[in-house]
């Protein structure tokens, strides 16, 4: 704590002493020398010598005001002990620019000369974007239209792939859409279709993957029936067992029809006990009373994707196959049906979705394979697009298309090539895994926007440690203007911005000494508090290490050329068209 005092006898002020040192100096300039022949003058030596002390004297009472005044500069300048946190300023962050102004695509900066945000991340980045802030036209479309790689789009209402389509295939991507819906058809064209089953059959087909089959089997009955939340629930050991006997049904059908099963056969098979019972007969070799089966066993060993592997591989698969089809003949025929009935109602309702309707078709052989995204000279967008109508049924079939896609990539053997996922809304559609994919996504190329409305519902949808994980592994984190939950706001404000230290005045009276003392101390407080983020209209960008970026949200809308690239938003039937703020 500095003070400064009031006196009641002031010295004489630095005007004062400096006019009667000039008023001397002219007063000797105009005497005798003080030493003439050798003679000394004592009037004009005695003035000169006075003239003399009185320069010294405002020489010395000016380096003392410089004093006071570099004191009082840095009595307001705080020291930073209760914090160093602040906004970056364009020199902090521009050799961090992407130089080809291509790549993620975050907004312009409000400081400086106000450049495009370009910042590529080569791990995972987030936006949260409440309702109405306008994440599709300010991220999500600037995004499709900025990034020059294969890419993975989230989109739930179709809106994008009409939008987006025509202008990626014009500059020569491939683009292919998973539109079981048959939306916007006449703007979009035919569906593609992809059939998750292909990852089983992969691995019946290619030396060496019987031993993948059982993990993939575990890894699709996990996306298909999920756990709730964060924790296991109660009803785990029914889960797990419905699981297991989605994984046999799944096992007989592609090993009988490889390529050609489909989830709508596997579902008809649970759904037709006597069928499914026969079927798991038929892979042990069994009959109804036990005795060999007159047809024999299912011939796995002489089947030609068989020959593909090693005997031993073979024969292990085969008996661990035969002892999975004999246990679930045995809990099928038991005396105490209820544990069986409570493993094939689970069954059912997780591939209810996927038996009749709609999706039915989306998932049938395969137009294209997921390695696309990986190879050739052109890039791949893949749009999986849902239906808003009806998210309770396609919100499944969104998450388990964006997990075929991610486990096929991950064994593709181009770990370099990066594929970016564009993951609009991932709440509405659980990523089975996402959690461990966080921390090693980036060594097989894939690169994870995550784009959702606020902590809370990540939280709800993933758990706690999911969100650490999240917070702690983005590279990028993007918070658009209008952040309005508790949660998102105390995050930003407390753990993300930090405090910045600032010098709080004051003044008081005493009895002693007349005047005002002022009382300096430094003191911290947030760089931005709730209440001021809710209010502001910049969004807040965070890259890596550097400091928070204040930055505005630009539509495409407002960039040239994607103004005129971009098609029209279906759900509005008109060009949307602002001036422009950004030339590319």
């Amino acid at each position: 704590m500095r003070q400064s005092h009031s006196n009641n006898q002031p010295p004489p002020s630095l005007p004062m002493v400096a006019g009667i040192a000039t008023g001397l100096v002219w007063w000797a300039m105009n005497l005798n020398p003080p030493l003439v022949n050798g003679h000394i003058d004592g009037f004009s030596a005695l003035i000169h010598f006075f003239a003399g002390l009185f320069c010294l004297h405002t020489v010395i009472r000016l380096l003392e005001n410089l004093a006071q005044f570099i004191d009082f500069l840095s009595s307001r300048e705080p020291t930073g002990q209760h914090g160093t946190a602040a906004w970056a300023s364009v020199k902090e962050y521009k050799h961090a620019l992407t130089r080809s102004k291509r790549g993620p695509f975050w907004g312009r900066a409000l400081d400086g000369s106000r450049p495009a945000l370009f910042f590529d991340f080569v791990s995972n980045a987030m936006t949260i974007a409440p309702a109405g802030s306008g994440k599709g036209i300010c991220t999500v479309v600037p995004n499709i239209m900025s990034i020059r790689h294969s890419k993975v789009v989230a989109d739930f209402k179709g809106e994008l792939v009409c939008m987006c389509k025509a202008a990626l295939e014009k500059r020569c991507e491939i683009v292919r859409v998973l539109n079981p819906g048959n939306l916007w058809r006449d703007m979009i064209g035919q569906s593609d279709s992809y059939n998750p089953l292909d990852i089983i059959a992969d691995d019946l087909t290619r030396p060496g993957g019987l031993r993948d089959v059982m993990d993939d089997l575990r890894e699709m009955g996990s996306q298909i029936l999920p756990e709730p939340g964060e924790k296991e629930g109660e009803n785990t050991y029914f889960r797990e067992g419905s699981r297991r006997l989605t994984a046999d049904a799944i096992l007989f059908e592609v090993m009988v029809d490889l390529y050609d099963a489909t989830f709508s056969s596997v579902t008809l098979l649970i759904e037709n006990r006597t069928r499914l019972e026969d079927m798991a007969r038929w892979v042990a070799g069994v009959d109804i009373e036990g005795k060999p089966h007159p047809d024999g066993p299912f011939p796995i060993e002489q089947t030609e994707w068989a020959r593909q592997h090693d005997p031993e591989d073979v024969a292990e698969f085969v008996s661990l196959v035969r002892a999975r089809a004999k246990n679930l003949i045995a809990l099928m025929s038991g005396g105490d049906n209820r544990t069986f009935d409570s493993f094939i109602t689970g069954a059912q309702q997780a591939l209810a979705p996927f038996a009749f309707g709609r999706l039915a078709p989306a998932m049938g052989r395969s137009t294209f394979r997921m390695n696309d995204l990986k190879e050739g000279k052109k890039q791949t967008t893949l749009f999986i697009v849902a239906d808003a109508s009806r998210i309770e049924t396609f919100k499944a079939y969104i998450g388990l298309m964006q997990w075929c896609c991610m486990t096929a990539l991950k064994r593709h053997n181009n770990k370099e090539r990066a594929v970016y996922f564009i993951l609009d809304e991932v709440n509405n559609s659980k990523i089975n895994g996402l959690e461990s994919l966080l921390t090693w996504g980036r060594s097989y190329g894939l690169r994870l926007h995550l784009i959702f409305q606020d902590l809370s519902s990540f939280e709800r949808v993933y758990g706690k440690t999911a969100l650490d994980t999240l917070l702690s592994e983005c590279e990028i984190k993007q918070f658009l203007p209008g952040q309005r939950s508790p949660k998102t706001l105390e995050l930003i404000s407390k753990q993300l911005l930090g405090d910045q230290s600032m010098i709080a005045m004051g003044s008081s009276r005493s009895s002693e000494q007349p005047g005002l003392n002022e009382n300096l101390s430094e003191a911290g407080r947030p760089l931005a508090t709730p209440d001021e983020i809710r209010r502001m209209r910049a969004g807040i960008l965070f890259v890596r290490q550097h400091r928070p970026i204040l930055f505005e949200p630009v539509s495409y809308a407002e960039i040239k050329p994607w103004r005129s690239q971009v098609g029209i938003n279906p759900f509005h039937g008109k060009p949307f068209k602002k001036k422009v703020k950004i030339r590319l």
